[in-house]
């Protein structure tokens, strides 16, 4: 399946050329047809010589309805960039262009229209002008195509220009991560609600357990169509219909998301994306913090806020890295593209593509933390791998790698790669570098024998004590203080960790005042004090008292009385010596033995 898209000014005849390529009329509203102008977006195919079949979306080339331009855009392999004989390059022309290109469109055809409107002249010079306009992009060596919807000249070397593009482009690959991002929804009587896109990442068959973003409910698939026909499986690339059972039609709708459940489930509420932006060489903006703009991905269109990485505003004709906070639940993946604009007045200020799913805004302090981003801006599996190590020194290749645009296997094959260099690692189920660790375990144990100096009547340092001191996050150093378990190089012994066979000790000023609590336990024998009539708010004495019971000098045996061990010892004797006689026993019976 090739899905090739138009874009070009309003009434350059872009749905005239699909009318004539297919026989379909892609103006399915009643006013488009009143209007004779594309509102919304138009879909059709046919079928080529040798059975492929060529899906084709066709956008509106109005300003006012650029968003639904750029909705139709994104699914699309390549794009058939249509100019006007009559009209030549025009605005919209200009601004359809480089959505294309902010959208990672890389292949196309132009063609120049109405022919029969313009002497063979002039038509010479719109195109001498359009290979001006086009120079530098994408589109500087495509091919070029005029032709007449009126007469029909030129549409057999389309067709067979579009047909050899199809042959060129790589199929897009079934990542095994289904998004179907909504168009349009309706109800079908019998059928109930129906949704439909273009789908991306993946396949749905009938019968799959489905979900949608973002109102999180789940059903399944009824059954499935594709260009009028009903198909068992839809296909990456495929313009779907899905017929939906068990989710009722006020839950979804044009920009929700239809996906695998888990990935909807587990997709991270009030997230921040950062991303890469290129801003337009002729917008009018300088992209500055908290500047309020609509990102369009997918189908979804929502506002949001967005922070500079850098120290400098982002000026027109170039590029950088943003932090997007959507104001609404939005769905985007590591690769997606998208288009910014502002929400009011509407006009197109750049795009990009997300580089990752963050908690938060990060504070200007940690923006160095950050750096791994500028690894990413041209991404690939392998650079994703790289820089998510960058930034985690643990990667669980399917929680890190859930949400992008690489599937599992391409994942795993790098990663095999990595290790069969030794240049990664992997333990209890997660990678690591072998350098990163080596350093973070040395310095772990410092952290661990440091401590213990410091306190050498302590049998151990906390998780969270150790991240305090280390300065890292307790999640990062988990997998550290599993690994050094793993290796024998710390014990665990209930919720603290120690080095293998060390003893605690005591010392100075705080072995003297546990001798003498000691002492004072010794004394009292059967009728200690309590606890906080022990140690009063003297934090020393309860630092010894705390010591006793790790020395196995004293016994607590409520959160307010403890015994010295050997009048606890003796207590325990009295209580088998009395349970050998009796299968009762009393207080008064263990005081007369006391």
């Amino acid at each position: 399946m090739f899905i090739i898209g138009t874009a070009g000014h309003i009434d350059h005849g872009k749905s005239s050329i699909i009318r004539r390529l297919t026989g379909i009329d892609p103006d399915r509203l009643p006013e488009e047809k009143a209007r004779e102008m594309t509102i919304d977006l138009g879909f059709a195919w046919y079928d080529t010589s040798d059975g492929n079949r060529i899906g084709i979306v066709d956008v509106p080339g109005h300003e006012r309805f650029v968003r639904n331009m750029i909705a139709g855009a994104g699914g699309i392999d390549a794009v058939l960039m249509v100019v006007a004989a009559d009209d030549g390059w025009m605005p919209q022309s200009e601004e359809h262009l480089q959505i294309t290109r902010l959208l990672g469109i890389r292949h196309g055809i132009v063609v120049i229209t109405k022919i029969d409107l313009a002497e063979p002249g002039w038509v010479d010079l719109v195109e001498q002008d359009i290979a001006e306009k086009l120079a530098g992009t994408f589109l500087e060596n495509a091919p070029v195509v005029r032709l007449s919807s009126q007469t029909g000249e030129g549409f057999d070397r389309l067709r067979e220009e579009i047909e050899r593009l199809g042959a060129a482009i790589v199929q897009r690959e079934d990542i095994g991560k289904p998004r179907l991002f909504m168009d349009r929804s309706f109800v079908v009587a019998g059928m109930g609600g129906v949704a439909t896109g273009t789908l991306r990442g993946g396949s749905l068959a009938v019968g799959d357990d489905v979900a949608v973003y973002p109102s999180k409910k789940k059903g399944k698939i009824r059954s499935l169509q594709s260009h009028n026909q009903q198909v068992k499986i839809s296909y990456p690339a495929q313009r779907t219909a899905v017929s939906l059972t068990g989710i009722d039609k006020d839950y979804f709708g044009r920009g929700s998301v239809l996906s695998r459940p888990d990935l909807v489930e587990m997709y991270p509420d009030n997230l921040v994306l950062a991303v890469s932006v290129s801003i337009l060489p002729e917008s009018s903006i300088v992209l500055e913090n908290r500047r309020r703009l609509l990102m369009i991905l997918g189908t979804t269109e929502i506002e949001g806020e967005a922070r500079l990485y850098g120290d400098s505003p982002i000026t027109p004709g170039s590029e950088g890295i943003i932090f997007f906070k959507p104001f609404d639940p939005l769905m985007a993946f590591i690769g997606d593209r998208f288009i910014l604009r502002l929400p009011t007045p509407q006009i197109t200020v750049g795009g990009g593509m997300v580089l990752d799913l963050l908690e938060r805004i990060p504070r200007r302090k940690d923006r160095r933390n950050y750096r791994y981003l500028n690894g990413r801006v041209n991404l690939t599996v392998e650079s994703l791998i790289a820089t998510e190590f960058e930034n985690n020194t643990f990667i669980d290749a399917r929680s890190n790698f859930r949400y992008c645009n690489y599937s599992e296997d391409a994942i795993g094959r790098i990663m095999n790669s990595l290790k069969s260099q030794s240049l990664i690692d992997e333990s209890n189920g997660r990678w690591y570098r072998p350098g990163d660790i080596d350093n973070l375990m040395n310095s772990t144990i410092n952290a661990v024998e440091q401590y213990l100096q410091r306190f050498p009547h302590r049998d151990g340092v906390s998780i969270g004590g150790l991240a305090e001191l280390l300065k890292i996050r307790q999640a990062s150093l988990e997998p550290i203080i599993a690994l050094l378990l793993e290796k024998g190089k710390l014990v665990k012994k209930k919720n603290v960790y120690n080095l293998p066979g060390r003893e605690i000790s005591v010392s100075g000023e705080l072995k003297k005042t546990a001798e003498q609590v000691e002492e004072k336990l010794r004394n009292t024998a059967f009728t200690p004090p309590l606890i906080k009539e022990l140690t009063g708010t003297d934090a020393s004495v309860r630092e010894a008292l705390d010591y006793l019971i790790r020395a196995g000098k004293a016994v607590k045996i409520s959160p307010t009385l403890v015994y010295h061990v050997d009048s606890w010892k003796s207590i325990v004797s009295i209580i088998r010596e009395l349970l050998k006689d009796s299968e009762t026993l009393s207080v008064g019976a263990i005081r007369e033995k006391m």
